[in-house]
């Protein structure tokens, strides 16, 4: 199976630039959540309202400069239009593959800064909270607390939908500093 641009959806074990060597049953992917630092394009834009809001709109583009520790980072970003965001919705450019992203991640303090599918990483969700019932969610156990696998799952589900809406807030309450009394 293939994705966008002919692109397997899947990758090898040997394809991963970095693994966690200390998985369950061996080495395995390194999880987007265990990476050492993460450029968000919700920062990004942020920033750029906060340093300049006339100079955000479709079609602008630029570099970033992102501090951690001792170390300047750079990342390349672009504004498209979108009906969601009030100015365009922020994209940073892969330094590795050069696609449009909106996370750029650095694994390790030693590494640079390259999007999910160039690291090779994966989600969290996608092992740890997997929504079929297994035999702990059919068995004594689960008849004894009354619940399932699945049913855990929906509520973690739940619980990070919650905590991004008051994030999604916090964030709208910021930027509104920076756009002034207008709000287009």
């Amino acid at each position: 199976m293939t994705g966008r641009r002919g692109r397997r959806r899947w990758i090898l074990p040997h394809e991963a630039s970095v693994r966690c060597p200390g998985g369950r049953w061996g080495p395995r992917r390194t999880r987007t959540t265990e990476c050492w630092t993460l450029l968000r394009a919700e920062d990004c834009y942020t920033a750029l309202l906060k340093d300049n809001a006339a100079a955000v709109k479709p079609g602008a583009k630029g570099t970033a400069t992102y501090t951690v520790g001792k170390r300047a980072l750079t990342a390349n970003w672009e504004i498209r239009p979108n009906a969601v965001w009030r100015r365009g919705r922020v994209f940073l450019r892969c330094s590795q593959c050069r696609l449009l992203c909106t996370r750029l991640y650095m694994p390790l303090a030693e590494s640079w800064l390259a999007c999910r599918r160039c690291w090779g990483l994966t989600y969290a969700s996608r092992t740890l909270q997997n929504y079929k019932d297994s035999l702990w969610g059919r068995g004594a156990i689960a008849r004894m607390f009354g619940t399932s696998q699945r049913d855990w799952a929906f509520l973690a589900t739940w619980e990070k939908r919650k905590q991004h809406r008051e994030t999604s807030r916090e964030r709208w309450a910021t930027r509104k500093q920076y756009l002034g009394s207008r709000q287009g």
